[in-house]
């Protein structure tokens, strides 16, 4: 039966728990990858590797032009058979579309031109007058709109991110309720895998940066002959 193909290995995967608690993923990338490898039919991994890579669209940004990026999201979302997994990856660049958009307007940018391949779905076309009369608040799917708007306006990149990162997990969550040990089970959790995954990496990234913040002012504030000093014995270090 379809609905059960996958019982043993969805029960051989680690709970992921809520991500606000997640201080690091239950399972590493490689015993994952080896894990999927090892029990999913070959056209369902292929399937959760085409959904994954268009996920991936922040890490893409430096390899593609949007333009590229939005030509192939539009002809591989729709070869996804998985439903489910088809609607949380559509759903999932919509909100990066309307995000790129608040984004543009925050920076003072214009509207896309006539033409102009910027954003994927429904909210591309309506860029110019929606965004400019309502930001498109109206919309139930958009209620993290206003409090992402606060965030840029604040500059709070950190507090965006995570904020986003939320938005999407609850979007699974909703989704993977209707799934248990199915194909959509297993891609489901991938991907939920991969938000928790970004959001302990995120945390840690963010620590890191503060450190060394915290570092570049404490050697501010020393003497200027203490750090001629230190900056001798490094030297002969």
């Amino acid at each position: 039966m379809r609905g059960i193909e996958y019982v043993q290995l969805v029960a051989s995967l680690p709970a992921l728990g809520p991500i606000l608690a997640a201080k690091t993923a239950p399972i590493n990338r490689v015993r994952l990858r080896a894990r999927l490898r090892g029990m999913l039919r070959p056209e369902h991994l292929a399937e959760i590797q085409a959904a994954a890579d268009i996920l991936a669209w922040p890490h893409q940004a430096v390899r593609t032009t949007d333009a590229d990026f939005v030509r192939h999201a539009r002809r591989v979302v729709p070869t996804l058979k998985s439903e489910a997994l088809r609607r949380l990856v559509h759903d999932q660049l919509e909100q990066r579309t309307v995000l790129a958009a608040l984004r543009r307007r925050h920076a003072g940018q214009d509207a896309p031109s006539a033409g102009e391949i910027w954003g994927y779905g429904r909210y591309v076309d309506p860029y110019p007058r929606k965004l400019a009369r309502t930001g498109f608040r109206s919309r139930q799917s958009l209620k993290w709109l206003l409090p992402a708007k606060d965030k840029l306006d604040h500059e709070d990149a950190a507090g965006l991110e995570r904020m986003l990162l939320e938005a999407a997990w609850r979007r699974a969550e909703r989704i993977v309720g209707a799934h248990d040990f199915d194909f959509e089970a297993v891609a489901l959790y991938v991907v939920r895998w991969d938000l928790l995954d970004r959001w302990t990496r995120y945390d840690a990234e963010v620590a890191a940066a503060r450190f060394g913040a915290l570092v570049a002012d404490a050697l501010n504030a020393v003497p200027v002959i203490l750090k001629t000093d230190a900056d001798l014995m490094g030297a002969v270090a």
